[in-house]
């Protein structure tokens, strides 16, 4: 994992959908072969349970296996996505394969899976009422799994750190949601007519690709969000060559002669030293 900590305080900042839209795009480009591969690997799998479930002759183990394999595989890839812009947000050249990246977030696996049934049922449940408190929630939730990945606590704890986040700038963030999602549909389009009474096969075939190609600008969106809103004013990703400084190696300056300065880091260091020294430690 990065040594970057995450701050868990919230700079209140107006967030532009458009801004985190296009830097959306622009992760996308940068990371597009990893991400597709992962989604195809991941989401491939997935489709292929789904379309066993499907057949006449599946039973009712199948159609269960495959609804939990859908939650865990959807949650996986998301994790895991959020994993590749981690490694870049930090040092920029932290090119983890997608292989790599997925071994990284299935130690939080579990975290996503609850995560992913929590707020499926919320949301599900909200739309069932009124319709607005799904939309309400879809948006408070909507950087979750960012906050899952790289935030310490439970499920629950993303969930209420999401709203956190999000306060302030909901109506922004359901603007972003809705131009992906209308994005993600109209890309899906003419995958679902290719798939409609084909094979089996070609079935899995189109609803992979299709989803391999939507997911992760989706994914790279909503964590765009959360960086926006929790570090405004640093590069979500960074250029290759480049790494971000640890807090401690910010707090070097430089005189005015060029020279550095100690750190406060360097100058604790310097104090323990002294009185290891002077209490015997040093013998």
């Amino acid at each position: 994992m990065s040594d970057l900590v995450v701050t868990r305080t919230v700079q209140r900042v107006e967030l532009d959908a458009n801004a985190v839209l296009k830097q959306a795009w622009r992760l996308y480009k940068r990371l597009f072969t990893r991400s597709v591969l992962m989604g195809a690997a991941v989401l491939g799998v997935m489709h292929l349970f789904q379309a066993l479930a499907g057949s006449s002759g599946s039973g009712f183990l199948v159609a269960v296996f495959a609804l939990v394999l859908s939650v865990a595989g959807i949650a996986f890839l998301q994790g895991g996505l959020v994993e590749i812009v981690r490694g870049l947000h930090t040092d920029g050249d932290d090119d983890a394969s997608f292989t790599e990246v997925l071994g990284r977030a299935s130690g939080k696996i579990w975290k996503l899976v609850c995560l992913s049934i929590v707020s499926a049922l919320g949301i599900g449940l909200g739309f069932l009422l009124l319709v607005v408190p799904g939309f309400v929630l879809m948006t408070r939730w909507a950087v979750g799994v960012p906050v899952a990945m790289l935030e310490e606590g439970s499920a629950r704890d993303a969930l209420r750190r999401s709203r956190e986040i999000v306060s302030g700038n909901g109506l922004s963030v359901f603007k972003v949601l809705f131009a992906v999602g209308a994005l993600t549909a109209l890309v899906q389009i003419p995958f679902t007519l290719a798939a409609a009474g084909a094979g089996p096969f070609n079935w899995w075939l189109a609803t992979t690709l299709a989803s391999a190609l939507t997911a992760p600008y989706a994914a790279h969106a909503l964590i765009v969000v959360y960086y926006a809103l929790v570090q405004p004013g640093r590069p979500v990703v960074l250029e290759p060559g480049q790494r971000w400084q640890s807090v401690w190696e910010e707090q070097k300056v430089s005189s005015s002669e060029g020279e550095e300065q100690p750190s406060v880091w360097d100058e604790y260091e310097a104090r323990f030293d002294e009185r290891e020294q002077r209490w015997g430690g040093g013998q």
